[in-house]
């Protein structure tokens, strides 16, 4: 999921259209307003206080004429789904206000129904919509692959269902004998620190095909607390290459609206940052490869973990947040 989209002169009708969805309840929130800014930085502007409240009004057909490009306007959607959640208040007039520029811009972001669904309070319907849309490509992937028993190892481990295999399980276990500071034995470190299971250890351990999210938490250097964990989410949403907005939306509500979309996880309330959370995603967008599609991370677990950061292209985090401050 690229996020840094825009072309300069297109900047100051997208940045209006998200503040017309932030105001469409009456008040532009602080958070609000960080989402704007933002994108503003990402996209090399610099936008201060005064600036935001000085962006031109606009109407979705105002923002249609000035963003002709289809995959700008799909992105600028599904910010404008970002900018409603980012206060933690998702209202009806801000998810009408998506609507009509979703309408405008002939988008059809799925993502309008699902915070319908949350601004009615329909949680669970919320819940199970946002499941369906982060599963659907694998479980189609695994029934293509291994029929009926590539979908049992996909969803099995989130029933206590899986397929143990100690085959499988040794060989991740015998990451922890490679030297210091390689990639593979950083990941052993990262899950056996935690207790985290390695795929086939146990009929819940994680599934092989979402190892990824845990490698992905090693490459990004997030924590799995609860802040960690909707930046490591937003990490996954940018270097995933087809629908990575799901993965955004799922850790947005997991993380900061309370509504549990794993099991594996408490729902949490408030942790959406948007300084870290788009920061996130630019740096997984930065990455060029995308670690859910059938990416053989054994062939680096020997190298260096940096090296392997920079053979990716990610970023270090520090340099990113660096590159901002400067913009």
């Amino acid at each position: 999921m690229d996020i840094v989209v825009l072309e300069a002169h297109e900047i100051p009708a997208a940045l209006g259209a998200l503040r017309e969805v932030a105001l469409a309840d009456g008040a532009l929130a602080p958070a609000e307003r960080a989402v704007i800014e933002e994108i503003a930085a990402l996209h090399g502007a610099r936008v201060d206080v005064d600036d935001v409240d000085a962006l031109p009004r606009v109407t979705p057909e105002a923002v249609a004429r000035a963003i002709p490009e289809p995959h700008r306007r799909k992105r600028l959607v599904q910010l404008a789904l970002v900018t409603a959640t980012a206060d933690g208040a998702v209202t009806a007039a801000e998810v009408d206000a998506v609507e009509a520029l979703d309408r405008a811009l002939g988008v059809r972001e799925q993502g309008v129904g699902v915070l319908r669904l949350v601004a009615r309070g329909h949680r669970r319907l919320a819940k199970a919509a946002v499941r369906r849309r982060l599963l659907g490509a694998f479980v189609r992937e695994a029934a293509g692959e291994e029929g009926l028993a590539g979908v049992r190892k996909l969803l099995g481990p989130l029933f206590g269902a899986g397929v143990e295999d100690r085959a499988r399980a040794l060989r991740y276990k015998q990451l922890g004998l490679l030297p210091e500071g390689t990639f593979g034995r950083v990941f052993w470190e990262h899950c056996t620190e935690r207790g985290f299971l390695f795929p086939g250890e146990s009929r819940d351990a994680i599934a092989e095909r979402m190892v990824f999210h845990d490698l992905g938490h090693v490459l990004a250097d997030y924590d799995t607390d609860p802040a960690g964990e909707i930046q490591a989410g937003s990490f996954q949403a940018g270097f995933i290459r087809r629908d990575g907005f799901a993965f955004l939306l799922f850790v947005i509500l997991q993380f900061h609206l309370g509504i549990q979309i794993t099991p594996v996880a408490a729902p949490q309330v408030g942790l959406f940052d948007a300084r870290k959370v788009l920061r996130a995603v630019a740096r997984g967008a930065a990455c060029n490869v995308d670690l859910s599609d059938r990416w053989n991370f054994w062939d680096v677990v020997r190298l260096p973990l940096g090296e392997v950061r920079e053979r990716f292209g990610i970023p270090p985090l520090a340099a990113m947040g660096a590159r901002q401050e400067a913009a």
